[in-house]
């Protein structure tokens, strides 16, 4: 079995350096990325028990999430999962399903069986109703929503820029009456990714049409219905705001034998599972899930080993990756 040895003499610095890295001290990079290809490797696996006696920790992350059918958080919790286990931590999942006071009770919990930080996924939650994250007693990093605190840093992504640049594509392309499936405004992720529609529009001089948005429920059939109104009220290009509401506008799309892209304009935000069955590909905003997943289990743990505790909202930016399937449906 590999010892902490190993893994310095692998990465060629110190054994100090190896055991700053586990508690989560600010190295350089190049440290920090031969440390981390060194444990790979070796398959090193530290002695968790022998350390949270030395530190009073107990190695372990909550991690909290609305729901792990989500395709989004899913895929961040294994994500997460393993940048944490590089690290030297063990992850616990929790769902909320949506519930800011069973979120409250589940931190509560957490805390109370002594986890050294949490991450909270809140891309579906209102930012005024979960205020009370900022009172957590344990370092705290937020995903989707710009809360911060003393103990708290937050990752967004530029949703409004994402939007605002496919939809502009759909505007340039021609279109002038592009319909948004949107998600609820009251969540920080739904108010600004149509805030990004209505930028589109205004960038270039045009009026949007708020009668061409449709907000509901991350819910499939909500979104097709949502999207039977776009078509019925003249949109002849469609914007759907996430991936469930992508499924729901194509759905309401093929029902009526529209062809996405050939007959009507569509583009969404998140990359859809078998895309490639649909030509052209529809056009889609791809976040950074890699990224968020890095930048958060490296925050948290930071901040858990008091080696550097940078705070505040960071943002990241997405991929907009254009296809022709904005062209479908531009008036003659």
């Amino acid at each position: 079995m590999a010892t902490i040895r190993d893994v310095a003499k692998r990465a060629n610095v110190s054994v100090a350096t190896v055991s700053r890295y586990l508690n989560g001290a600010q190295l350089r990079e190049d440290n920090r990325a031969r440390i981390a290809e060194a444990i790979d490797e070796l398959r090193y696996q530290p002695n968790l028990i022998g350390r949270a006696f030395a530190t009073a920790r107990s190695y372990t992350v909550g991690i909290l999430i609305n729901s792990a059918t989500n395709p989004f958080a899913g895929s961040l919790m294994g994500l997460i999962e393993r940048e944490l286990e590089r690290l030297g931590y063990a992850a616990v999942f929790v769902e909320y399903q949506g519930d800011a006071d069973f979120l409250r009770e589940k931190v509560d919990f957490l805390q109370m069986h002594q986890v050294d930080g949490l991450i909270v996924v809140l891309s579906d939650v209102e930012l005024a109703s979960v205020g009370f994250l900022r009172e957590t007693d344990v370092p705290l990093v937020l995903v989707d929503n710009p809360l911060v605190g003393p103990s708290a840093d937050s990752i967004v992504v530029d949703n409004c820029e994402a939007v605002r640049k496919a939809v502009g594509a759909m505007l340039d392309a021609g279109h002038r009456r592009v319909g948004l499936v949107a998600m609820l405004s009251h969540t920080h992720v739904g108010a600004e990714r149509a805030r990004g529609w209505r930028l589109a529009f205004e960038e270039r001089g045009l009026c949007a049409d708020e009668g061409l948005v449709r907000a509901c429920d991350n819910v499939k059939d909500a979104a097709a219905l949502a999207t039977d109104e776009l078509l019925g009220a003249g949109a002849t290009a469609v914007f759907a705001c996430n991936y469930y509401l992508e499924l729901g506008a194509l759905k309401s799309m093929l029902r009526r034998s529209l062809r996405p892209g050939i007959d009507v304009g569509f583009a969404g935000f998140d990359e859809i599972d078998f895309a490639d069955i649909f030509d052209p590909v529809p056009t889609c905003v791809i976040q950074p899930i890699v990224a968020i997943a890095s930048l958060a289990a490296s925050l948290l743990v930071g901040r858990i080993g008091r080696g550097f505790a940078p705070d505040g909202i960071h943002r990241l930016a997405c991929e907009v990756r254009i296809t022709d399937s904005i062209l479908g449906g531009v008036p003659a």
